[in-house]
């Protein structure tokens, strides 16, 4: 449900262009060769992903972790590539700031 209401914000804003949804680790592997420039992350933890995950953070993409976990539930990992955070439930105004926010850390690396 998460994909397709993300799916529905980036269709509704001309400054971004979906190209693809993953549902695991591996599918996302193969995808990882294109130029990304903005990457939106949904991780549900379950067992023992943690390299997997962290395995995506070296692309030179931003990326926006979507999320209902709190950062410190997610201590555990190294989120330093990490551009923002959308907390669940997502709102197209939140979703909106984020990525403003997103596209001006970018202008102004």
């Amino acid at each position: 449900m998460a994909q397709e209401l993300l799916q529905e914000y980036i269709h509704r804003r001309g400054d971004l262009k979906l190209l693809g949804k993953f549902n695991n680790v591996n599918d996302f592997v193969k995808f990882k060769e294109v130029k990304i420039d903005l990457m939106f992350m949904d991780i549900k933890i379950r067992g023992n992903v943690k390299k997997d995950i962290e395995g995506l953070f070296s692309n030179d993409s931003s990326i926006v972790l979507v999320t209902a976990y709190t950062i410190d539930q997610l201590s555990d990992y190294d989120l330093s590539q990490i551009s923002n955070v959308l907390y669940k439930p997502v709102s197209y105004e939140k979703f909106n700031r984020c990525i403003d926010e997103v596209f001006y850390s970018i202008i102004n690396r």
